[in-house]
């Protein structure tokens, strides 16, 4: 019975909480990629933008925050961060474009660092606590 052993490891790999925070971030990450890159006009910043919310927000929740034992509460905290970062990284993009940033590329870096930087401090700083 292989393929029982296969199918049960393959459901306990998908259902783990590691990965479902993974899975959901993916999926609020892209009507929020779609949203900016309606708001900017310029997909220059798109890729930072999705790495932020499908790569960062997930790997804070993991590493930075205590886990919850309900799985559906540590996929509502992701879906605010996830929302809470879009927010953060379109607003910092677009007050580095209004004060001149040379290119866009440079714009959306600046968000991406100070997006990840800022909340991964923050997490920091409130686990130690």
């Amino acid at each position: 019975m292989p393929s029982t052993s296969t199918t049960g490891k393959v459901t306990d790999w998908m259902t783990a909480q590691q990965n479902v925070t993974v899975f959901t971030a993916i999926l609020v990450a892209l009507p929020l990629l779609y949203a900016f890159n309606t708001a900017v006009s310029d997909s220059s910043g798109s890729f930072l933008f999705l790495i932020t919310l499908a790569v960062v927000v997930p790997t804070a929740y993991n590493e930075l925050w205590p886990q919850y034992e309900q799985t559906w509460k540590a996929i509502g905290w992701v879906v605010v961060g996830c929302t809470v970062a879009a927010i953060e990284f379109t607003g910092i993009y677009l007050v580095s474009v209004e004060i001149g940033a040379p290119s866009s590329l440079i714009a959306s870096t600046a968000a991406f660092l100070v997006t990840t930087l800022g909340n991964i401090a923050w997490l920091t700083i409130r686990k130690r606590r």
